[in-house]
């Protein structure tokens, strides 16, 4: 897939983890790019919704120098220590696993407490053998307005490998890395920290139907991601039976918009709102990601039926 062809990778993000990860198994090395980055977003694109219902993009503030108000965001999901492990399976086969981890203490990030949330991921199985990926993200992430101020990427993906330090200025409003400087918005969210951001927000009054945005970088560009609330249901999984959220994926670059109906995500109808299950129909079957194992979440799981 040609770089100069990137929004047209943006529109198909969030399958295109679940396709790559089945083309691994027969033509390894045709995607080399953006894998796991990808799969971190495909995997937890749901999350994103919560937090867009919630709070929507709002408009820079201006203030004296200032473009972006450092908001403070109410955060009862999660706290330091949590871990979160998943597994993702191409019918009967493992695909590759993932691993969540918020560091117990807080570090200082300009001046201010931040959690330390890494994310690693790698593959497993028959795809392993044929298109080996192990990658790790970090991300920094204020602990009072929930936004990254620094984000490291270190990828390896069969020949493929790249890595990026992110800087944000979130006042100012632009991000810094190897790729160049960009203006982001308000809020602006990096692949990683956009999952704890979307957490934090209250979805008790979501409507079937409600679709808001939200603000997310990735390799110096911006992006404005919509999403779908269809619904609640029951969700047996691997980890037990839940009371879940129900939530449809939408992509927007520029003025180009996508509804991609194929993906249907699941989180938890409590406080953790924790990713529970992705679940996508591809070219060749179906996909799904799942909940494993959970540690020293903030809050009890209300939402577990058994």
């Amino acid at each position: 897939m040609a770089k100069n062809c990137h929004w047209l990778k943006v529109l198909n993000l969030i399958c295109s983890y679940f396709q790559n990860l089945v083309q691994g198994l027969h033509h390894a090395g045709i995607m080399k790019n953006k894998i796991f980055q990808i799969s971190i977003f495909a995997l937890f694109a749901f999350l994103f919704s919560v937090q867009a219902i919630e709070q929507p993009e709002l408009p820079k503030e201006k203030k004296g120098n200032k473009v972006n108000e450092i908001k403070k965001v109410k955060n009862t999901a999660f706290t330091y220590g949590e871990k979160l492990d998943y597994r993702v399976h191409y019918g009967p086969l493992n695909g590759g696993n993932a691993h969540f981890e918020i560091e117990p203490n807080s570090v200082e990030v300009n001046n201010r407490k931040a959690y330390h949330i890494k994310v690693m991921g790698k593959s497993a199985g028959m795809v392993d053998m044929m298109f080996k990926v192990k990658d790790e993200y970090e991300s920094y992430v204020d602990e009072e307005a929930i936004i990254p101020w620094k984000c490291i990427k270190k990828v390896k993906e069969g020949g493929y490998t790249d890595s990026d330090f992110i800087l944000f200025d979130q006042i100012n409003g632009f991000a810094t890395s190897r790729r160049g400087k960009v203006d982001i918005g308000f809020q602006t969210q990096d692949v990683v920290s956009a999952i704890y951001f979307a957490r934090t927000t209250d979805m008790s009054n979501a409507k079937i139907g409600d679709i808001f945005p939200m603000n997310f970088y990735m390799d110096a560009e911006n992006y404005q991601l919509r999403f779908k609330f269809v619904g609640r249901e029951v969700l047996k999984t691997e980890a037990g039976t839940f009371n879940t959220l129900v939530i449809k994926p939408q992509l927007i670059k520029g003025r180009v918009f996508k509804d991609d109906e194929a993906l249907t995500l699941w989180v938890t109808d409590d406080e953790n709102k924790l990713p529970i299950m992705v679940e996508s129909d591809i070219f060749v079957g179906s996909v799904k990601a799942e909940l494993t194992k959970y540690q020293n979440l903030r809050n009890p799981l209300t939402s577990k039926i058994k």
